[in-house]
């Protein structure tokens, strides 16, 4: 990562003082190629350059020229880009999601030597932590339990609540087919639930420790081998939310789970051949983490920026085309106890490396 410079009024003043010699020299130069001359006796003195005679003002005006782009030179070199990360299997498409508003930002953060906005999609949670660590990326937009874990992983700072797709909270739901017997997470001993992908908050980390919570240890198991003794639970990841909702139907799998937004959503038609057999605490919607490393000018003209982009109409356009973001704001204090209390057994389930 390019080390940030941060503003200084003294640049300002030498770019006017530099430019103001500019002016004036060629101005010489102008008057003298049109047979106007200054008197040899009247200097202009200009803090740091003497101005004066004629006959040396077009070298002096060349001199001051290099100098000033020699100084803007210096100082571009260290503008940088913002580089927003993501977790996600589809990064194409997660990219096309979170360009623009990434170029958005770096577009008001100019004063903080930004200049352009990027994203980077990681494969995994581990991924995404070596990405901090190493400086390649800056902000980290994630569900709040992934959050945890890359916050513990490479001390980056919870920044902001994000209300997606509309909402503030959320939470997740465990389903089975409403033709079978089971009709509590008790009914699920000898059974196989299925998970969208170890990194997804609502899929898999929370509605999982809501079942360590109720004394259900969960065992891995693999296709095509879909068995647990009577004594265990067994799960699975499928990849995708409609294929943990077709497994579900199809009977492959006993039960699955997803938020109960997406389960309301994707169930559609199917809706009145599934029944809901546990819920979870409501948990924020998407949270924003800035790397440990970002120096605190930054740091502070993001949350400004965050906090109040929902007050303009350009504000609130871009917001709505960035999955139905409402705002951004600050994470509540109660918020910030509840995913406390997650800490240790979110660590558990992604290791501590």
């Amino acid at each position: 990562m390019v080390e940030q410079v941060p503003f200084a009024p003294s640049m300002v003043v030498k770019c006017f003082t530099l430019t103001t010699a500019l002016k004036v020299n060629w101005l010489c130069v102008h008057n003298k190629l049109h047979g106007k001359y200054f008197s040899s006796s009247k200097f202009f003195q200009i803090p740091g350059c003497l101005i004066g005679s004629p006959h040396v003002s077009f070298r002096l005006f060349l001199f001051q020229l290099c100098l000033l782009s020699g100084f803007l030179s210096a100082n571009t070199t260290h503008a940088r880009a913002l580089v927003i990360g993501t977790i996600s299997d589809e990064p194409v498409k997660e990219i096309r999601t979170y360009q623009p508003f990434a170029q958005y930002l770096a577009q008001q953060l100019t004063l903080f030597g930004i200049d352009e906005g990027k994203v980077v999609v990681a494969r995994d949670i581990d991924h995404m932590a070596d990405l901090i660590r190493t400086g390649q990326v800056d902000l980290f937009f994630d569900s709040p339990l992934v959050s945890l874990a890359i916050n513990q992983k490479t001390g980056s700072r919870p920044l902001a609540r994000r209300w997606k797709n509309g909402t503030a909270q959320y939470h997740s739901v465990i389903f089975a087919r409403e033709n079978s017997d089971i009709a509590s997470f008790q009914d699920l001993s000898g059974r196989i639930i299925a998970f969208e992908e170890s990194f997804s908050t609502s899929d898999y980390l929370l509605p999982r420790i809501a079942l360590a919570e109720l004394g259900i240890a969960l065992t891995m198991v693999r296709p095509p081998q879909l068995w647990v003794s009577p004594e265990q639970t067994g799960c699975l990841f499928t990849g995708d939310n409609d294929n943990t909702l077709e497994w579900v139907l199809r009977g492959q799998v006993d039960a699955g789970a997803m938020s109960k937004t997406q389960f309301e959503k994707r169930a559609a038609t199917n809706r009145a051949k599934l029944k809901v057999i546990m819920r979870t605490i409501d948990i924020p919607r998407h949270l924003v983490s800035a790397a440990a490393q970002m120096p605190q000018p930054l740091l502070s003209g993001l949350k400004t920026t965050l906090f109040t982009l929902h007050n303009s109409l350009e504000g609130k356009e871009l917001l709505e085309a960035f999955e139905g973001t409402v705002k951004f704001d600050r994470i509540p204090p109660e918020t910030e106890v509840l995913l406390d209390q997650y800490r240790e057994p979110v660590m558990a389930l992604v290791g501590v490396n």
